[in-house]
């Protein structure tokens, strides 16, 4: 299975659909519902592998936006259901303006290179190329998890109401730069603290409305999380990895809230086991063909598992558009994900 569907927290569950929602109502009304079938999206996925063929896979930008807008129509809290208003187009037009600032970065580095070819001393053009290309690509992280993830939230709506991001670029880079460069230093063992650190930046920038989201956790106690899961799948020749992405998925929505109201997810390590034999054992024995089916079914067990503590005051939460969001920096996520394939 692919694991852009489970990875927790639940943000790539609608391809990278953001992960938190404002859900509340009294506590036995509180949980998701996911209503999708695998019939529905085996025609889907079918349709648009078939476009995404015939068209040299220029379809793949509307069928990207087309899952979306299906796991999105078919998620329910309290009798109302989300919604997705990308399009593929505006997808298309955000890749090609990612092509086009790629050409032109590409262009540049290759022209200063060639230039300090007449300097001579051994390497130094290849040297400094290499080092601009990586200072570029690392550059580009911050503007794509700022840009990708404010067109995804803008483009998410309920209750007639759209979700939104206030990162700022520079917040993110100076987070990312940090957090990546100590985990280089300490051969990962800052990941945890740099997890911690980043989800609560995105998610207190994160907002529904004109209401952010908030997180709270201990580097050290996702540490330990960790470890454990690490050492207990080896041990157990990875039987207990379903039960660490139990105890991962329910360690981070139950630190994630919405106006002080914590977030509870009550999942299992045996469901989710039990779930992915099943789903694999469709897969397997229809030859792929029950894959939309395997889906659903992992999707409704994970999505169904989270609820809310109390109810949510809409009263108080009003709309606030962000007119800057656009698909460019999806486009360059995109472009990104295309080469890396090329070149593996």
């Amino acid at each position: 299975m692919n694991r852009k569907y489970f990875s927790l927290p639940l943000s790539k569950i609608f391809y990278n659909l953001p992960t938190n929602h404002p859900l509340g109502t009294p506590m036995n009304n509180t949980r998701l519902q996911y209503h999708a079938t695998g019939g529905q999206l085996f025609v889907l996925l079918l349709k648009n592998m078939f476009l995404t063929v015939v068209t040299l896979g220029i379809y793949s930008f509307w069928a990207r936006t087309n899952v979306q807008k299906f796991m999105a129509e078919n998620l329910e809290w309290a009798g109302e259901r989300f919604s997705f208003h990308g399009t593929g187009k505006e997808r298309f037009i955000g890749f090609l303006k990612a092509l086009g600032i790629f050409i032109v970065l590409y262009i540049g580095i290759y022209i200063i290179q060639y230039l300090l070819t007449f300097i001579p001393i051994p390497y130094f053009s290849m040297i400094v190329g290499f080092l601009l290309t990586l200072g570029v690509f690392l550059a580009l992280v911050p503007i794509i998890v700022v840009g990708g993830r404010k067109y995804l939230t803008s483009r998410t709506g309920y209750r007639n109401l759209r979700f939104g991001f206030d990162g700022k670029i520079l917040e993110v880079a100076k987070l990312y730069g940090k957090g990546i460069l100590l985990t280089i230093i300490t051969l990962g063992i800052y990941y945890p603290w740099f997890f911690a650190e980043k989800e609560a930046y995105l998610q207190s920038k994160t907002r529904y409305g004109n209401t952010n989201f908030g997180f709270s956790a201990e580097g050290k106690e996702i540490f330990f999380l960790y470890l454990k899961g690490f050492f207990l799948s080896i041990l157990t020749l990875g039987f207990y990895y379903s039960w660490f992405l139990a105890d991962v998925q329910n360690y981070i929505w139950n630190r994630t809230s919405f106006q002080g109201k914590k977030f509870r997810s009550d999942i299992t390590g045996g469901k989710i086991f039990v779930n992915f034999l099943i789903a694999y054992l469709i897969i397997l024995f229809t030859l792929g063909i029950g894959f939309a089916w395997a889906v659903v079914r992992l999707t409704k067990l994970f999505i169904e598992s989270i609820s809310l503590e109390a109810e949510v005051d809409f009263s108080t939460i009003s709309a606030q558009t962000d007119t800057t969001a656009n698909a460019t920096a999806e486009g360059l996520e995109a472009l990104a994900e295309t080469l890396e394939a090329f070149l593996t």
